[in-house]
C-alpha cells in the first residue's frame, strides 16, 4: 500500500510538471504570434505568417500534451488512488480532476468555432486550467507520501511534575 501511495504522489508531481509545461507552451505560442508585430508600422503578411508558423509548433505540442499526456497521467492517478486505498473523497476528487480535463477539451473545441460566442466560451479554458492546477495541488497536499514521521511527543507520565521538585524553583 505504501508503494501505491508513493506512486500516486510521484504521478501527481508528474502531472504538476505537465501542467506547468502546458502554460509554458501556450505562452510561447502566443508570444510567437504577438511578437510578429514590428516595433514601428504595421506588420507585413510574411511577418504575421512567420509568427504563426513558429507559434504553431508550440501550440501543437500544447495540444499533444493536453490531449494525451495529461489525461493519461490522470487516469493512472485514478488507478493508483484505488491501489493506495486512499479515502473515498480522494478517489472522487481524483476522478473529478479527470472530469475537469474532459471539460477542458470541450472548452478548447469551442475555440475552434471561429465565432464571438465560441471565443467567449473558449475563454473559460484558461480559468478551468487554473481549477485543474488548484485541484492537483489540493490532492498532492492531502496525500503527500514523503512527509517525515512525526516526532514522538513525550507522554504526560514522563514529564516532570511541579510537585517532584524538578520544576522552576525546586532547586
Amino acid at each position: 500500500m505504501a508503494g501505491f501511495r508513493r506512486a500516486y504522489t510521484i504521478a501527481g508531481v508528474v502531472l504538476v510538471v505537465e501542467l506547468a509545461l502546458q502554460f509554458y507552451l501556450i505562452a510561447a505560442a502566443s508570444w510567437s504570434v504577438w511578437g510578429a508585430t514590428p516595433s514601428s508600422g504595421d506588420p507585413t503578411s510574411s511577418q504575421i505568417f512567420a509568427g504563426f508558423k513558429i507559434g504553431d509548433t508550440f501550440a501543437s505540442l500544447h495540444a499533444v500534451n493536453g490531449t494525451l499526456l495529461i489525461p493519461l497521467t490522470m487516469l493512472v492517478m485514478i488507478g493508483l488512488a484505488f491501489g493506495a486505498r486512499h479515502s473515498g473523497r480522494v478517489k472522487l476528487v481524483t476522478a473529478g480532476l479527470f472530469g475537469l480535463m474532459v471539460i477542458q477539451a470541450l472548452l478548447g473545441f469551442f475555440g475552434g468555432l471561429q465565432s464571438t460566442l465560441g471565443s467567449a466560451i473558449a475563454g473559460l479554458h484558461g480559468l478551468n486550467a487554473l481549477a485543474i492546477v488548484a485541484v492537483t495541488g489540493y490532492l498532492l497536499n492531502a496525500t503527500w507520501a514523503y512527509r517525515p514521521a512525526p516526532l514522538a511527543q513525550p507522554s504526560a507520565a514522563a514529564a516532570p511534575s511541579p510537585s517532584s521538585g524538578m520544576g522552576a524553583g525546586g532547586l
